[in-house]
């Protein structure tokens, strides 16, 4: 019996000998991946800034929002922390049966989370980049972009009793800007009413529903048209009675902009304090909008200041498609006067311009113009 003890004994001590040595090897792994999380987000603490350029984005995830609308989530190569301002956007450029497409995606991450670039993003029929990036931008692909520009941003054009419109994939700049005063407590109350065809196709649905929870100075309601019909006065007045207190961002699409423009105009409300954007069918609209001269047998001598390169332009030509003709270093996004992306500055000569609105009074002032809705009037000399 005593041979028995001692055996159970020694066979107890090298259970406790295997227990402290599994325990000592688990000490050590745990503090070897807490060293290596501590120097990874120490790397991202310490990342650099990514500013105004061009850039590789790199899909990281894309999340289905609802039928037609799905968020693409980025990063670059390199830790980085993406730098804009709530309301802006970025261009995509992806070549496409040999030409090289570029579109404007508004951001809706916010730069209070810098270390990912959210677009939103809804699929068109017949659209050819929103077609590609549905079927070939999985986890992993690399994609080219530029920006970020636009003025429709809380920086530009400040407030804090505000009120958010938009409508269907309108939701993006005003997401952007509401995450944005609540991740930085921004002293600020926010009236945000969302207009969509249905239940189904509301945008970033349960975070609204959880922001509404979680702060006080949030308050949304959605408008849906299979349920309430199309945003009027009646309900407008009703879910705002503060109307004239607030400051009015609005994104959608032209009819949607217009039917709230006038309801607030009939209202009585400053318009000083209305900012919008128009996505998607504006763009087609400006574009068919704009009536050509007849070709004249002028011809107006455009020389590019940077690339040495001259070259001759009809007055009823637009200055993009010279330059892109020419392959100047320019991007022409919307070709409506939206984006911005296409702006030039003018260091001689004079053009008619058919819009200018997302131009700042300063870059007018420094003869900027915007190229797709600019046509020579005389020689031009440009900064490229």
């Amino acid at each position: 019996m005593i041979g028995v003890s001692e055996s159970s004994q020694q066979s107890s001590n090298m259970k406790g000998d295997g227990y402290r040595l599994s325990f000592f090897l688990f000490l050590l792994i745990v503090l070897s991946m807490s060293h290596s999380i501590s120097h990874e987000a120490l790397e991202w603490a310490q990342a650099p800034r990514l500013e105004k350029g061009t850039f590789e984005l790199i899909c990281q995830q894309v999340i289905p929002e609802t039928p037609d609308i799905s968020t693409f989530v980025f990063q670059t190569s390199e830790k980085i922390h993406f730098t804009f301002k709530p309301g802006q956007f970025i261009t995509l450029m992806q070549e496409l049966d040999g030409e090289m497409v570029y579109r404007s995606y508004t951001i809706s991450s916010s730069p209070s989370r810098p270390y990912t670039l959210n677009l939103t993003i809804q699929r068109v029929e017949g659209g050819r980049m929103s077609e590609w990036l549905f079927g070939y931008l999985k986890p992993g692909a690399v994609i080219k972009a530029t920006g970020p520009d636009g003025v429709f941003n809380l920086m530009d054009k400040p407030a804090r009793n505000v009120l958010f419109l938009s409508a269907s994939c309108g939701i993006t700049p005003v997401m952007s800007m509401t995450r944005w005063m609540l991740d930085t407590c921004m002293d600020a109350d926010i009236r945000f009413i969302h207009s969509a065809a249905s239940e189904e196709h509301i945008v970033f649905r349960k975070e609204l529903e959880m922001l509404d929870q979680q702060h006080d100075c949030f308050n949304h309601s959605c408008v849906l048209d299979d349920r309430d019909g199309w945003l009027n006065q009646e309900m407008l007045q009703h879910l705002v009675p503060d109307l004239h207190a607030r400051t009015l961002y609005i994104c959608g699409s032209p009819a949607y902009i217009d039917a709230v423009r006038s309801m607030v105009e009939q209202a009585g409300f400053d318009m000083d304090n209305f900012h919008h954007e128009v996505f998607n069918e504006a763009i087609i609209t400006e574009i068919s909008s704009r009536n050509h001269s007849e070709e004249s047998d002028t011809k107006h001598q455009v020389s590019l200041e940077k690339t040495a390169v001259v070259f001759e332009m009809s007055p009823d030509e637009f200055l993009v498609d010279g330059l892109l003709a020419q392959k100047a270093p320019i991007v022409a996004a919307c070709r409506a006067g939206v984006c911005g992306a296409c702006k030039v500055q003018i260091l001689e000569g004079e053009v008619e311009s058919t819009g200018n609105a997302v131009l700042t009074a300063a870059e007018i002032e420094q003869g900027f113009v915007l190229s797709c809705c600019s046509r020579p009037k005389s020689d031009l000399r440009i900064d490229i």
